[in-house]
């Protein structure tokens, strides 16, 4: 069979690889930057995962079952260990943790091991390389669902297909045929890491090419977008808690078993709903808080048995995996605390390479006690509550607006007026509902772009706000009031401004309607397996802010016409400039 997969060692190689060796040995009190994507690091880890996977299609029970397979894999090992010498020339012979987990790869291969044996050489091996060469296994921002079928659809689809089963007259004319990720054995080899070292290098002697001009985060969207398409039209239950990190480098069975052991119910719906719809998500702040304290619980732990390297390696992965990722949405939220958990990762990094084991404890409890505030701080303790507060707070604002001005068309014997504010924040409801089935399930919009819309729709709505307080405003400053009230009662809603009415009063609930779909994921996200006492304090919010717009209703009917109009200019001026700040 074609080859699937060669490396050449060059002197382009040896230089690059010289490059990350002295990346290895810069100062570690400073937080080391992953290498560059298409380094020889990344390739070793790529040869790895090759044969993790495809060693079982050429050895079982320790006979070889396709000659070519296994030549093929002898092949692989001996790549990884052309691709080490380059990497750590300097390295001391079979004393290198990574020479040596290379060499148990290649001793388990030869020795046509059982592939469970082989797979499990590889992934210890693949773990040394990574933390040796700080390579970066997650994206440093939440996948884009949009971006990514835009990106299948220009750049895969003619070969893999819409369904991602490779049936298309492109891929029937290939040799090899093109990967179908819709079929079990592959794609339970498969996990996005994996995909995303395959986007960058390519697969020579195949039709796969590299997609390395695309950026990280592009690739990054298509590899989690392959697993998407492996599991699609699958049933799925959330939600299931695992950081993006571990979604990056766990296969299928291996998410499988890690749910399991964690008391999840349904493991296999649990993994189609991660796949399918969580890595899309802004994920909780608590799941990549809780990952970064276990990675430096367990650094601890390496430290005080002796094994400094590996508890650096351990507080390196507990940064660049679990806190760096959620770094720019706790900063905008606490500057403060974020820069310090900072300074005390650098801190401990200098503990720990001074060996200063009073340093290490009291650093490592400064960063829990930092991280659990964090933690603390942006999940709520009562979720009833917090959903209370938010819709009547955001319902209270157009409850107040609208009221206003169904009094006002009432005052002004206008009462044909009426249904047109009514129909404006009707509208609005249903308006709000595809708010949320769009943001959730169509777009997978991200945290930017829904500020953004918010923003266009405060700063629309401020518009007309101003507009209208304007309007009432310059009618109260009149002397001539009461003449107007007399002969103008008709001309002052004429069709254009009860059209104007019927927009406003969409505006006002829409906008605070779209603000409350947001605060309602992030809510929903905060506090998983809560959902009834969110929707609870939702209802009782709801049922609370009704009772106050009837009493609000018939006190401002009550109210004289002037100072009506004056307080109602106010408080429109007053909204209006919320909603501008807003935006």
């Amino acid at each position: 069979m074609k080859s699937i997969f060669k490396f050449r060692i060059g002197l382009a190689a040896v230089m690059a690889a010289a490059v990350l060796g002295g990346a290895c040995h810069r100062d570690p009190g400073a937080l080391v930057p992953a290498p560059p994507d298409g380094g020889d690091a990344q390739r070793l880890v790529t040869i790895l995962d090759y044969v993790s996977s495809d060693y079982a299609r050429a050895v079982q029970g320790r006979t070889v079952v396709s000659a070519d397979e296994y030549d093929e894999q002898v092949k692989f090992v001996a790549d990884a260990h052309a691709l080490v010498a380059a990497l750590i020339p300097s390295a001391p012979g079979t004393n290198d943790p990574l020479v040596t987990a290379v060499g148990r790869v290649e001793t388990a291969v030869r020795a046509k091991a059982e592939p469970v044996e082989v797979a499990r050489a590889c992934r210890d091996a693949k773990a040394e390389a990574v933390a040796r060469f700080r390579l970066r296994t997650v994206p440093t921002e939440t996948p884009s669902l949009e971006r990514a079928r835009t990106l299948y659809a220009q750049s895969c689809l003619p070969c893999h297909g819409a369904a991602g089963d490779a049936r298309t007259e492109q891929a029937a004319r290939l040799d090899p045929r093109p990967a179908s990720f819709r079929e079990p054995a592959r794609l339970a080899a498969l996990s996005p890491y994996r995909v995303y070292n395959t986007l960058t290098f390519g697969v020579p002697g195949t039709a796969m090419a590299s997609f390395e001009s695309l950026s990280p985060s592009d690739r990054w969207a298509l590899a989690f977008y392959v697993l998407r398409l492996g599991h699609e039209g699958e049933p799925a239950r959330g939600p299931a808690r695992l950081s993006l990190a571990d979604q990056a480098v766990r296969t299928d069975p291996e998410i499988a078993d890690a749910l399991r052991a964690s008391g999840v119910e349904d493991p296999q719906r649990a993994l189609v709903h991660l796949r399918t719809e969580a890595a899309f998500q802004e994920p909780p702040a608590t799941v990549a808080l809780e990952r970064t304290r276990d990675g430096l619980r367990a650094a601890l732990v390496s430290f005080e048995e002796g094994r400094a390297h590996e508890a650096d390696r351990r507080v390196m992965d507990a940064y660049l995996e679990g806190f760096e990722p959620l770094e720019p949405r706790l900063r905008a939220r606490d500057a403060e605390a974020t820069a310090a958990v900072e300074a005390l990762f650098r801190d401990l990094r200098v503990a720990l390479q001074q060996g200063d084991s009073h340093a290490v404890r009291a650093t490592e409890h400064d960063l829990e006690r930092v991280l659990d505030s964090l933690a603390r701080g942006h999940r709520p303790a009562v979720p009833m509550l917090a959903a209370f507060l938010i819709y009547f707070r955001e319902a209270v604002e157009a409850a107040l607006l609208v009221g206003a001005l169904l009094a006002g068309v009432r005052r002004l014997g206008r009462a044909d007026a009426v249904r047109y504010v009514h129909a404006g924040w009707l509208a609005a409801l249903p308006a709000g509902v595809l708010t949320w089935w769009l943001s959730s399930r169509v777009l997978a919009v991200r945290a930017a772009d829904r500020e953004l819309s918010e923003a266009v729709i405060a700063l629309v709505a401020a518009a007309v706000l101003f507009s209208m307080s304007f309007w009432m405003i310059s009618k109260v400053e009149s002397r001539r009031w009461t003449g107007y009230l007399r002969k103008g009662l008709e001309a002052s809603l004429t069709r254009r401004n009860l059209a104007l009415l019927a927009g406003l009063s969409f505006l006002a609930v829409y906008r605070e309607a779209a603000e409350t779909v947001l605060f309602t994921q992030a809510l929903l996200l905060e506090t998983p397996g809560r959902p009834g006492e969110v929707w609870g304090g939702a209802a009782a919010g709801l049922l609370a802010v009704l009772m106050l717009a009837t009493l609000m209703n018939r006190t401002v009917v009550r109210l004289p016409l002037g100072p009506f109009f004056a307080v109602s200019s106010a408080l429109m001026c007053a909204l209006a400039i919320s909603f501008a700040g807003a935006g």
